[in-house]
């Protein structure tokens, strides 16, 4: 099947005191989503970048207290109820254990690394896949305990301007019946595509995208690829057609970890320092695999500015300033 991907074009015209009030025109590209119809709109520098290198060191530096440095992780952090099997989770460099604030029925945290602070472009491939191999080991523990819950998502905040109140990087996992809005979305639009196609609408959105200016790459059974409608700034998505929830130990978390690295690595050279991403899963149905979300936020310095006005907060709309066809090409450049 081919997907529409026919951006609407409006323009606006006023004099300009920029350019001595003569007439100018501005246009607005609005793009909608082919799988939810969700609506985003690429306007033309609406990214504020500051000047220079910012300096974060004195906020990023100060682990005092931080409860999630090795030398107080096992004394200042909850352990597991015993249907989970273990107290805390080990892999590698990383430690998981419950959600003292918990999102839903079952929810974690995976501390990511031992170093109070890693630059968003020295992140490991081997730490990450640790990390999401924590994470998985607690998903696949909840699916077994409670057959009700049906998806899970592992979600990270990095810095303060992605919603992070402790700077040591760390991931969340959540697992329920219901999901949040976006995997409840995502997964009535698959069935449908799936009913009346009789067809994977990732498989076949992955397979028609890798033809156009917006495919990236491959980490192995992962596809990457900047979206046709960007949820936020540079928005990259990887999707492993084809997989149910991976197991800790599957070959595809080092391919999804291998991506991320790849992404966080194109982030930190355009001059991002902070980012979020997402992972969701839905278990048994594989007409909505794996897919993981990543996106660039506001540069964390001193006095940053928040990238989540009222279109994103009230009217539950993107606006983005690069378009997927352009920060593409530059992102492919890392895999």
């Amino acid at each position: 099947m081919t997907f529409e991907c026919d951006p609407a074009i409006q323009t606006t015209w006023f004099h300009s005191p920029l350019e001595d009030f003569e007439e100018v025109s501005v246009e607005t590209e609005i793009r909608e989503d082919p799988l939810t119809g969700r609506q985003s709109r690429i306007v033309s520098e609406n990214f504020v970048r500051p000047e220079g290198d910012p300096d974060i060191e004195g906020v990023v530096g100060d682990s005092e207290g931080c409860f999630f440095c090795p030398e107080m992780v096992t004394d200042a952090t909850p352990t597991y109820p015993d249907w989970v099997g273990f107290e805390r989770g080990e892999w590698g460099e990383a430690t998981s254990f419950p959600n003292l604030n918990p999102y839903g029925d079952h929810s974690n945290v995976v501390v990511l690394t031992e170093d109070h602070y890693v630059p968003i472009d020295e992140f490991t491939v081997e730490q990450f896949t640790d990390g999401l191999a924590a994470a998985l080991e607690f998903v696949g523990a909840a699916f077994e305990s409670d057959a009700a819950d049906e998806y899970a998502s592992i979600n990270m905040n990095f810095l303060r301007p992605a919603g992070s109140s402790i700077i040591h990087p760390h991931m969340q996992t959540l697992i329920d019946e219901c999901g949040t809005n976006l995997q409840a979305d995502r997964a009535q639009a698959a069935r449908a595509y799936r009913d009346e196609h009789d067809a994977s609408y990732w498989e076949d959105a992955v397979s028609e995208t890798t033809e156009t200016d917006r495919y990236i790459g491959s980490t192995g059974a992962v596809e990457w690829v900047a979206p046709y409608a960007p949820k936020h700034h540079r928005h990259v998505r990887g999707v492993a057609p084809g997989v149910d929830v991976p197991d800790p130990t599957d070959p595809v978390v080092e391919d999804l970890a291998a991506g991320i690295v790849n992404v966080l690595r194109y982030y930190g050279s355009a001059g991002h320092n902070s980012f979020n991403l997402a992972i969701t899963f839905q278990d048994g149905d594989l007409s909505n695999p794996p897919v993981i979300d990543l996106i660039a936020r506001a540069v964390f310095e001193e006095y940053y500015w928040s990238d989540s006005p009222f279109f994103a907060t009230l009217h539950d709309e993107s606006v983005v300033d690069v378009p997927p066809e352009d920060y593409a090409a530059e992102a492919a450049a890392f895999f």
